[in-house]
């Protein structure tokens, strides 16, 4: 593996180490908590740290077009993890608001619990296409290989 092609393949290994470890590991390890909020909000927190890390690396134009274009593709495919998020939330937020309107306590600690999982299902679904993405990638890296995805970009 050249030396441009192991600073490529960065971009996807951190990609993946916020996905699995992140994402998997972290949560297995707080769900002893019982804190409903830390196991969920704690990995958003650092994976949104990790993926602002790779946006600031995609920003730096001054590499080689094959480190650059792969950074350019991981920080692509973070902001399918940020918008992840984001609706994950809006669905939560929205859920919340019209758990507010049930008078019955019970049913609401209920509906609660089942908002709470199914408001999670579009970071859950975005990890598990992400994580077949970018081990695709990830060997396209390590062969050296601009990514097919973003090829366009550097056509003259």
């Amino acid at each position: 593996m050249t030396e441009d092609a192991k600073k490529a393949s960065d971009a996807h290994e951190r990609l993946l180490f916020n996905l699995s470890v992140v994402h998997f590991l972290l949560p297995a390890i707080l769900f002893n908590t019982e804190i409903l909020w830390l196991i969920v909000g704690l990995p958003m927190l650092i994976s949104t740290g990790i993926i602002l890390s790779i946006m600031r690396r995609a920003g730096k134009r001054t590499q080689p077009d094959l480190i650059y274009a792969h950074w350019l593709l991981a920080w692509r495919r973070g902001r399918y993890l940020l918008l992840a998020y984001l609706v994950s939330l809006a669905l939560f937020g929205l859920g919340w608001f019209f758990l507010l309107l049930q008078a019955d306590e019970v049913m609401r600690g209920i509906q609660l619990a089942v908002l709470g999982w199914f408001s999670l299902l579009p970071i859950s679904l975005t990890i598990v296409i992400l994580i077949i993405l970018e081990t695709a990638s990830l060997a396209q890296a390590r062969q050296g290989e601009m990514p097919r995805q973003i090829t366009w970009w550097f056509k003259a």
